[in-house]
């Protein structure tokens, strides 16, 4: 070990380990730890403190004589990092400091199949949502691994892969990514993602903001309407995985445009049941003047849309941004209704889980089955099933309670749907064709789209 790391390690645990030992000369005592007596401080000398065999010793030492828990908690990840042992397997420790969210290091490779599954599926969204005459944006936001990859340890992972794969796609048009954009944004003198959090800044999120708007309207993003709202400190939600709380200066920022003072509104989400929705809010804007982007849009996002929403909401002329991406869950159903653009915000480490697994398309297809005449349609019920055959154009079944009924439980080609009152409806991808089964009272109907 170097001399200067050794004195820096050395240091953080002379502090650590002279906690207990101030607070015990004060006369405080720790109460006894499930019956049995404090663990003892093992014998420790510099160079041996790098020995990650200690580790578990000099945790149960802080554990046992700290009297505060958080500060144990605190105290432990402390001890785990400067150990070199990671507090956290949800947390990717970095170097210089830079934290990465392990889920997104971890994710699967995609095969070419995979990606003609994501192509087609977003492809198959798209045209769902036109032949209602709307107008449907596909946005990917990229990982920070694949934006900021210098820091990562030399573990193998497919994030990179992945965000390759994603970025040479030249189609379908609806699907929207930014990773070139990004890595040039990276110059900027503001940093576009979070050292301490997975995810983007206000910079970062510019990037995809200008992306959107200029999708819908060319030339229609103003880059100097961005202005610095002030300084501050943010937590890293990486850092709380760790039990190790901190924060970093960064600069927010947000659009605002000439000539348009938007307002913004809080509306609770209504279920199918007419029950209030309390897991999920709509934020609704609305802009004056005269908007770059006319009528009413439905961003729905997940985690990386928050950032996004400060430079993007003051361009529309009526916008609801909801942290929902299932287009099929009962509290959308309204606000889908009522969009004439939908954008769909998602980041890249979880595209199987929000398009691929749940199919996208079939989602739209559920949201928007009123507005579609069936070529077939009935009903089932537990013990049945039904037989699907693909059609010529792209086949859908919709499925749904019947009236009266509690809840249901449908299952075809290894994807099963639970039925609520509050979401009482789902849809699925014929595709290839296959045997649907059921749990309780289905009406069903088969939807074509295109053709």
């Amino acid at each position: 070990m170097k001399r200067v790391e050794a004195k820096t390690i050395a240091g953080i645990f002379v502090a650590l380990i002279s906690i207990p030992l101030i607070v015990f000369a004060t006369g405080t005592r720790p109460e006894p730890n499930q019956n049995r007596p404090p663990t003892p401080l093992p014998e420790l000398t510099v160079e041996g403190i790098a020995d990650r065999s200690l580790t578990p010793q000099v945790d149960a030492y802080l554990e046992d004589a700290l009297i505060v828990a958080p500060g144990a908690v605190a105290a432990q990840a402390w001890t785990d990092v400067a150990l070199g042992d990671n507090p956290s397997e949800e947390v990717t420790l970095g170097d210089s400091g830079w934290l990465y969210y392990t889920f997104s290091l971890t994710r699967p490779c995609l095969a070419p199949a995979d990606t003609e599954a994501f192509t087609d599926t977003v492809a198959r969204a798209e045209a769902v949502v036109a032949a209602t005459d709307r107008q449907l944006i596909v946005a990917l936001a990229p990982d920070k691994a694949t934006i900021i990859p210098e820091y990562l340890p030399a573990d193998e992972t497919c994030v990179h892969q992945v965000a390759d794969a994603l970025n040479a796609l030249e189609g379908p048009p609806t699907l929207l990514t930014v990773w070139d954009e990004m890595r040039k944004a990276r110059a900027n003198e503001r940093p576009v993602y979070f050292r301490l959090d997975s995810h983007w800044t206000n910079e970062g999120a510019g990037v995809m903001a200008k992306a959107i708007v200029e999708r819908l309207v060319i030339d229609g993003w103003n880059e100097q309407a961005v202005r610095e709202v002030a300084t501050v400190e943010h937590e890293g939600d990486l850092t709380l995985l760790l039990g190790l709380p901190s924060t970093e200066a960064v600069v927010e920022l947000e659009t605002v445009l000439p000539e348009s003072d938007p307002t913004e509104a809080v509306r609770t989400l209504l279920t199918a049941n007419g029950t209030e929705y309390d897991k999920v809010v709509a934020v609704d804007f609305t802009s004056g003047g005269d908007p770059v982007i006319a009528g009413q849009t439905l961003v729905m996002h997940d985690s990386y849309g928050w950032a996004v929403t400060p430079m993007l909401a003051p361009y529309f002329e009526s916008a609801a941004f909801i942290a929902e991406t299932n287009p099929s869950a009962g509290h959308m159903a309204a606000d889908l209704i009522g969009a004439e653009t939908i954008v769909h915000l998602s980041v890249q480490r979880s595209l199987h889980e929000i398009i691929l697994d749940v199919d996208l398309a079939a989602s739209f297809v559920a949201a928007y089955a009123d507005e579609f005449d069936a070529i077939d349609q009935g009903t089932n019920k537990t013990g049945e099933r039904l037989e699907l055959e693909p059609g010529d154009t792209d086949t859908y079944v919709v499925v749904e309670m019947a009236p009266g009924t509690d809840g249901a439980e449908v299952a075809y080609n290894d994807v099963t749907m639970v039925l609520t009152p509050d979401s009482p409806r789902a849809a699925f991808y014929v595709g290839p064709g296959g045997t649907m089964f059921f749990a309780g009272v289905i009406d069903y109907r088969l939807i074509a789209i295109g053709g």
